[in-house]
């Protein structure tokens, strides 16, 4: 039996562990083995990553002068329980490699494997560069396969081109997330590209509720996961809040989430992300990866846009082509909305599900061949 190992972002990110548990499901369910590489940075990387996660935390909470807003911040004894839930999850349901410190070492990998798989998210953003994202590493006979990689922009400037161009070869197989990847590698490198789904749809719904325990709550409320900090998203969630009359859980990852002053879910680890959405009512998130979860969930949700469509950093492109592949390029949130929502209809269901069955397919079918042949 081959041994593959992917390189992706598995950790910190509720959206990344996810992503990274399907792949990593489906390539075992195809008859390889398969390893995650298990990158942890070198000290100074680290220390650099320690100081702007925990420090960032500590210091939000001092400038936060509201005193009922910051008593609904972590305590050290939250935060070492949210930590564990993930440190658990990374043991319990995650094949990973032996630990690689620098970048450099990766090398070592080839004599463990034979096939290296890089992807999905977006680890091919030009803001977040990095060789080893393109499997420089690999040598010999090993082959590369490029699963679901997500530039995560539909521009690139003629320098990120010509840095990225010289990693884009010898693939055995190169795969993107979205069109707007496509057309973007297609213009660096005369290859053939194809698009997939995040591989969060090669597991179906019912393959979500038996790998992940997922357990039914007679609560119904509406779930808010936001990455962003428009204080426009607040006003969206009281308008909701009073049409839908329903409770308010929000998830969060930044002070805004705080400063919303609802029901805040502190603790979540993966496993309770995902149930969360899983059992809302309704859903309001800027996620990619809460909105892919909506669908496979078949959930009422609408999307904020995070970004401005015309800033060089958007990633809406993500949001939007994952709208488009399920006919619910209506769930994007508009001003027009504040007088009327009766555009949100379950009867829609059977169609996009339909539709996610047959991507996750021919994404399934890709897969295989590009790892066999």
């Amino acid at each position: 039996m081959d041994n593959t190992a992917t390189l992706t972002w598995f950790s910190g990110n509720y959206g990344s562990i996810m992503q990274a548990f399907a792949l990593q499901n489906k390539i075992i369910a195809l008859g390889y083995n398969n390893d995650i590489i298990n990158y942890v940075p070198d000290k100074m990387e680290k220390l650099s990553f320690f100081c702007k996660s925990s420090a960032r935390f500590v210091t939000l909470k001092a400038k936060v002068q509201n005193k009922k807003i910051q008593s609904k911040f972590l305590t050290a004894e939250e935060w070492n329980l949210k930590n564990k839930k993930f440190d658990d999850f990374y043991k319990d349901s995650l094949k990973l490699s032996k630990i690689i410190t620098r970048q450099k070492d990766m090398g070592s990998l080839n004599k463990d494997y034979n096939i290296f798989i890089c992807g999905s998210d977006q680890i091919w953003n030009p803001n977040y560069f990095k060789a080893c994202n393109f499997l420089d590493f690999t040598c010999g006979s090993a082959k590369k396969v490029a699963y679901a990689p997500s530039v995560g922009t539909t521009y690139l400037t003629e320098k990120e081109k010509t840095r990225i161009k010289p990693y884009l070869k010898d693939f055995k197989g190169i795969s993107v997330r979205e069109e707007s990847s496509k057309e973007l590698i297609k213009d660096i490198v005369d290859v053939s590209v194809q698009v997939v789904c995040d591989p969060v749809f090669l597991l179906s719904r019912e393959m979500w509720v038996q790998k992940m325990k997922l357990t039914v709550s007679n609560e119904k409320y509406i779930l808010c996961y936001f990455l962003g900090d428009n204080p426009e998203y607040k006003k969206v969630v009281e308008y909701l809040k009073r049409v839908l009359q329903l409770n308010v859980k929000v998830i969060p990852t930044n002070i805004f989430g705080y400063e919303m002053e609802f029901d805040v879910q502190k603790t979540v680890g993966p496993k309770d992300w995902i149930n969360l959405l899983y059992n809302a009512e309704f859903i309001l998130t800027d996620s990619f990866h809460a909105t892919a979860f909506s669908i496979i969930f078949n959930k009422n949700f609408y999307v904020l846009k995070r970004f401005s469509d015309n800033s060089s950093k958007s990633q809406n492109s993500r949001i939007y082509h994952l709208l488009n592949m399920t006919n619910l390029s209506n769930r994007i949130w508009k001003d027009d909305f504040y007088s009327d929502i009766s555009d949100i209809k379950d009867s829609i269901w059977e169609q996009v599900n339909n539709r996610v069955c047959e991507q996750r397919e021919l994404s399934s079918l890709w897969l295989k061949e590009a790892l066999d042949n």
